[in-house]
């Protein structure tokens, strides 16, 4: 019980009107099938080093564009489960909801994670999930009062295209610009709800 949310990382805390507020959090972590010292299974870095620290390299965080592709151990990043809590202004928790998903990657991060897109009247949580083989861009949405719907996958969505939700930006109220992988090229891709 004590280390059920050890692997837990904040991602999101959304303020509310009302001064209330929502985080959303992820299970997100590492394991090597190499050597016993692969820098990237430590928190931030291994607790052996005798130098100061450098946290933003050693973060796991920054596995991102660069990831871990120089290093001889083969990495398995892995990002699970997102758990949302709600709370009143007073800091009581009002409801919390689950959104179950199953992501892994060898020697990079970049593919897996999700990222929100805040519509006013609900919250969008995309990320990539396997469906025949494939990783399709998912979405799902967060209502005020905690429900979650999956909505249907997403149209026009070309082949061979591999999105990159964790580092998209929301531009607009309805729009959102995702990078993506075309035959190791990135591109962007403008997401638009209607």
């Amino acid at each position: 019980m004590k280390s059920a949310f050890n692997d837990y990382f904040i991602r999101n805390i959304i303020t509310r009107r009302d001064g209330g507020f929502i985080i959303a959090s992820e299970a997100f972590y590492s394991s090597s099938r190499g050597g016993g010292w692969n820098r990237w299974n430590y928190l931030y870095g291994s607790p052996y080093m005798m130098r100061p620290m450098d946290y933003y390299y050693y973060s796991p965080y920054y596995g991102g564009m660069w990831g871990n592709r120089w290093n001889d151990n083969n990495t398995r990043y892995q990002a699970d489960n997102v758990v949302i809590m709600s709370f009143d202004a007073a800091g009581k928790k009002e409801w919390n909801s689950v959104i179950s998903k199953e992501q892994w990657d060898d020697q990079s991060s970049d593919l897996i994670s999700y990222n929100i897109m805040n519509t006013g009247g609900e919250i969008h949580f995309l990320f990539n999930s396997y469906e025949s083989r494939r990783q399709i861009l998912t979405d799902y949405s967060l209502q005020p009062d905690g429900k979650i719907n999956r909505n249907p996958t997403l149209k026009n969505l070309e082949r061979g295209y591999d999105f990159m939700p964790k580092y998209a930006k929301q531009v607009s109220s309805r729009q959102m610009i995702i990078p993506c992988l075309y035959r190791n090229y990135i591109c962007f891709a403008k997401l638009e709800f209607n």
